[in-house]
């Protein structure tokens, strides 16, 4: 059986020492390749290797996690997150997420296997084995991210940030700050070998210059406002660091020029940064968009003042539900709840807070965001007892403590991802295995019997069993269904008959997996481009239209409503207004009952004015849109589709407040053609004027517009003028010609 426990061991060892090389894995066949296929591996291999992990548990006390604080604190936010999830609006959703973050309860509660796991099964020897796999795909990763940057790999966000196969330059400077804290307890722990310490320094410089080119300021702030902090603890602490023992077994200093060196690096750390903060509104810093971006910091920065507003909203959610939150995923329900109006220039849709510490407080209340910070504390608390004890490496310990600051930090701003998390939670093992390591009191003895060896096979069946049962619902159906959404894009892509695609999307959807929003979504969306399209018969269009509206009817149809839906359906149902008698009714109300859930997003009510346009409900249209607007004032749109709706209705009194705080030198094109044609159909000529002639000067070169300015110059009398638009109008476009000269003709009456 000790052969038997031998062989379970190294298989539970290297399943773990694969999952470091997931970030390199992007799976093209299926839906957010960055982000499926990882966590579908990610779970698949956490769930193989836990079976011979409980046989292992069950047989040998040595594989049992021991019960310290940290783990205790880890076990606790595990079980807080999850009753936050089961008790929140929308379980479901809590629980498995979707396609485009693959989170929830899912993602935590096998980072809680993986972190059983890695604390209760490695040892000194596995953690360097494990540290060099994390660090060769880490370089491979910033290999790839390289080769974006000159041109020889196309990035997915475009630009000039990295990405490599992690799909966001932001999650990448995230990831790969982990590996420069692996760097330092590597070159640390080799560095008796010149050589070895010599490679583990240029990996050091080669992925700092990928976090460079991510251009990401949090990434950059966490690791020097930690690297300063663990530089002056080297600097202070020089003789704990590396320490010289004597024949007498005294400790004295060793290389005192070290200690000098790392006072340099403390001072760079001040110095370099200061520098070119000074340095940023040079040509030098300003033409480089890397640089540019990392040293333009201010408050009025317009993603700095979104994640303000952002957070004002998650603060009144927290206050609605302020113990267990409203669990993982289910943001959505407070952004249309307690939208900032002051968010309209932003992405419509978030789905986080963009703050580690309000993403808690909304995913699972104040004892979720307490558990979490306590695991902070436990492992901080632990690693400075074991280091005021001199029984844990000053370094090492430092080293964890400063990676885990960087974390949190560059995540006042972000949130974490499967890539960080796989990081995070190793880190939070290897600390616990530090702090077991430098505790006399902790019970380091095994102890295996025959009849444990008999449980053990239970347990372990038992385990596999359960796991059998539900591979199908947990994997094999939503990875299917991911597959088959993808085949459907392409169907319709390729312009197959509107049977198959349907067919297609059908079929995606039989697997009745948490991606049949994603796959409802999806149809929805392409249901916008079918009416009025010429690739399809008025039969194909009704056909698909008919389908899509069923779908999405069934998705608003769930508890915890998405507002986001139901904006899809109303205004599908406004472009098919007349094709059925109870779309009108049907889309009233729903678009009624989206305003009422999110009544501060303007874009709901632009929809529901939309309806009341389709419907003739002009007065209805203007005030709700008067009423959007008044919001926030600063909302071009807004105040542009409440000016023509005031015109169109004659309230004057309307279209003039909006008309003082915007000139028509402010307007656009589209907004100047706009109003103008309003202004002309109620024959207010001298408002139309106004309109004409800053199109006019806008887009002198358009015959048109300077025809209908000479037309309007007549209206008022300004006959001399009108003469000139016209002339202008013809020297632009001689056809023209044959028309002004009746025009012409009736100036000089």
């Amino acid at each position: 059986m000790k052969k038997l426990e031998y062989i379970f061991a190294w298989i539970v060892k290297i399943g773990i020492f694969m999952i470091p090389f997931l970030p390199l894995y992007v799976s093209s066949s299926m839906l957010f390749p960055f982000i499926t296929g990882k966590n579908f591996v990610f779970r698949i291999i956490t769930e193989i290797i836990f079976v011979f992990w409980i046989w292992l548990a069950t047989a040998n006390t040595e594989y049992r996690p021991k019960l310290t604080l940290l783990f205790k604190t880890v076990t606790i936010f595990t079980g807080i997150v999850f009753l936050a999830d089961i008790f929140g609006p929308n379980a479901y959703r809590s629980i498995f997420s979707n396609y485009e973050r693959m989170e929830g309860f899912m993602m935590i509660g096998h980072m809680y296997l993986y972190y059983v796991m890695l604390s209760s099964v490695f040892r000194k020897r596995d953690w360097m084995i494990f540290f060099h796999s994390t660090l060769v795909a880490s370089l491979l990763v910033s290999w790839i991210g390289l080769m974006q940057k000159f041109g020889y790999r196309v990035s997915i966000q475009g630009g000039f940030r990295v990405d490599s196969t992690i799909g966001n330059p932001t999650y990448l400077a995230a990831y790969l700050l982990f590996h420069l804290w692996i760097l330092l307890i590597l070159m640390y722990a080799y560095r008796k070998y010149w050589w070895a310490f010599s490679l583990y320094a240029l990996a050091l410089m080669f992925e700092l210059m990928i976090v460079y080119f991510t251009a990401t300021r949090g990434a950059v702030i966490g690791f020097v406002v930690a690297g300063f902090a663990l530089a002056g603890v080297v600097v202070w602490k020089w003789s704990w660091v590396f320490p010289r023992t004597s024949m007498s077994g005294k400790q004295h200093v060793s290389w005192p020029m070290g200690r000098k060196i790392a006072g340099s690096v403390l001072a760079c750390i001040i110095i370099v940064p200061a520098l070119f903060w000074l340095a940023r509104g040079t040509d030098a810093v300003q033409s480089n968009q890397v640089l540019r971006r990392l040293t333009n910091y201010s408050l009025q920065e317009g993603t700095i003042q979104a994640r303000f507003h952002i957070w004002g909203q998650s603060w009144k959610g927290f206050l609605e539900r302020p113990i267990l939150g409203w669990g993982q995923e289910n943001y959505y329900l407070v952004f249309q709840k307690y939208y900032d109006p002051h968010l309209w220039s932003d992405e419509p849709w978030f789905d986080r807070s963009h703050n580690i510490f309000f993403d808690w407080l909304i995913h699972a209340g104040i004892l979720g965001l307490a558990a979490y910070m306590a695991m902070y504390g436990a492992v901080y608390a632990g690693i400075i007892k074991g280091i005021k004890k001199r029984k844990l490496p000053l370094w090492s310990g430092t080293v964890v403590l400063a990676a885990l600051a960087a974390n949190i930090i560059q995540n006042l701003f972000v949130f974490d991802n499967l890539n960080t998390y796989l990081l995070f939670f190793a880190f939070l093992a290897y600390g616990s295995f530090l702090i077991i390591e430098s505790d006399d009191e902790q019970e380091k003895i095994s102890r295996s019997t025959r009849n444990a060896y008999t449980r053990a096979h239970g347990a372990a069946v038992a385990c596999a069993g359960v796991l059998l049962v539900l591979v199908y619902y947990l994997h094999v159906a939503p990875i299917q269904q991911s597959k088959a959404l993808i085949r459907a894009l392409i169907a319709y892509q390729e312009h197959v008959p509107m049977d198959q695609q349907i067919n297609a999307f059908k079929e995606a959807l039989s697997y009745n997996s948490f991606g049949t929003t994603e796959t409802r979504e999806q149809i929805m969306n392409l249901a916008r481009n079918v009416p009025g399209n010429q690739r399809y018969s008025n039969a194909e269009q009704l056909q698909y239209i008919t389908f899509a509206l069923d779908e999405m009817r069934k998705e608003i149809d769930k508890p915890a409503k998405d507002v986001k839906h139901m904006v899809f359906l109303g205004s599908l149902l406004d472009e098919v207004l007349g094709s059925n008698p109870s779309y009108p009714m049907e889309a009233k109300n729903i678009l009624e009952e989206a305003v009422r859930l999110s009544p501060t997003k303007q874009m709901i009510g632009f929809e529901l004015a939309q309806y009341y346009v389709l419907v003739g409900q002009n007065d209805a249209a203007r005030d709700l849109l008067y009423r959007e607007w008044k919001l926030d004032p600063t909302y071009h749109v807004a105040a542009v589709h409440t000016w023509v709706m005031a015109v169109a209705t004659n309230r004057s009194d309307i279209a003039n407040e909006v008309a003082a705080l915007y000139p028509p030198t402010s307007l656009s094109e589209s907004d100047l053609l706009r109003l103008g044609e309003t202004y002309r159909r109620v024959k207010d000529y001298k408002g139309a004027l106004a309109m004409y002639q800053q199109l006019v000067a806008l887009v002198p070169d358009n015959a048109k517009y300077h025809a209908t300015y000479a037309a309007l110059l007549a209206n008022v009398g300004r006959t001399a003028e009108a003469r000139e638009q016209v002339q202008e109008a013809i020297r632009l476009d001689p056809t023209f010609a044959k028309d002004a000269g009746t025009f012409l003709q009736n100036l000089s009456k």
